[in-house]
């Protein structure tokens, strides 16, 4: 009995239950549900930390929508920021730094201060730069003695930021029907079904959400900001106090 795990390196490793963990490329989905197929969300990111004089006055937390575009400010402390852009993009494009910098630029000129003065802070070789994937809710994660976990269960865009949260209350989940459970089987089906219509509404508004904040139709972005500016703050908090104030 148990299940066995073997390695790139040429190792292999047996024990009772083989938990893929492995990312939105699992290897382990692959190789239990192979019909999975990731989805493309029209756009692509980049991302980057910075330190730079004036940056220590940024004491907020911001996301500016534009058309097929956003940029978002966090200050993480002392004079730096860490910040992320988008933009509606065909995937898969190759570029150098030094084209994705002048990219970014181009496409943020104008934009509202310290926007411009951000991106031109960060050095080209340290912008991360990342297509934008997820797939839709599957109905199992499990099959026999394995099972998957985080990016490679339920992936998630991060207009959220819950990506990795979710990998933490699942295996909270997870450790906990293990701990629990008189079976495998038994351990297995509780936290999947713990887990599963949480994670699926993450993953369904996150995607939503990306639809609605990625629009470039001037007239369907105006009407999208109107329709913020009009949206009660009550309504707003209820969302996040959704999202993050979940106790597992």
């Amino acid at each position: 009995s148990g299940v066995k795990a073997h390695f790139a390196d040429g190792s292999a490793a047996r024990g009772d239950l083989l938990v893929g963990a492995d990312g939105i490329h699992s290897v382990i989905r692959k190789g239990i549900f192979p019909q999975v197929r990731l989805r493309y969300s029209g756009y692509t990111a980049w991302r980057g930390v910075v330190a730079g004089p004036g940056f220590d006055l940024i004491n907020r937390t911001s996301e500016s929508w534009g058309r097929g575009a956003r940029f978002g400010i966090v200050p993480i402390g002392g004079n730096r920021v860490y910040w992320f852009a988008t933009a509606n993009l065909p995937s898969g494009l190759r570029r150098s730094p030094a084209e994705h910098k002048a990219d970014l630029l181009r496409r943020f000129r104008g934009w509202h201060a310290p926007v411009e003065d951000i991106i031109a802070a960060t050095l080209e070789e340290k912008i991360l730069y990342n297509d934008i994937f997820d797939f839709p809710p599957i109905p199992r994660w499990s099959a026999g003695r394995v099972t998957l976990l985080g990016d490679a269960a339920h992936p998630t865009t991060p207009n959220m930021g819950q990506g990795a949260c979710q990998a933490i209350e699942s295996s909270l989940a997870l450790a906990r029907a293990l701990k629990e459970e008189n079976s495998l089987p038994a351990a297995l089906e509780r936290y999947e079904r713990e887990r599963r219509e949480r994670t699926a509404w993450i993953t369904n508004t996150s995607w939503r959400l990306g639809k609605v904040a990625q629009l470039e139709n001037p007239v369907l972005c105006g009407v999208r900001d109107g329709v913020m500016r009009m949206t009660p703050d009550s309504v707003m908090k209820g969302q996040i106090v959704k999202a993050a104030g979940y106790e597992v």
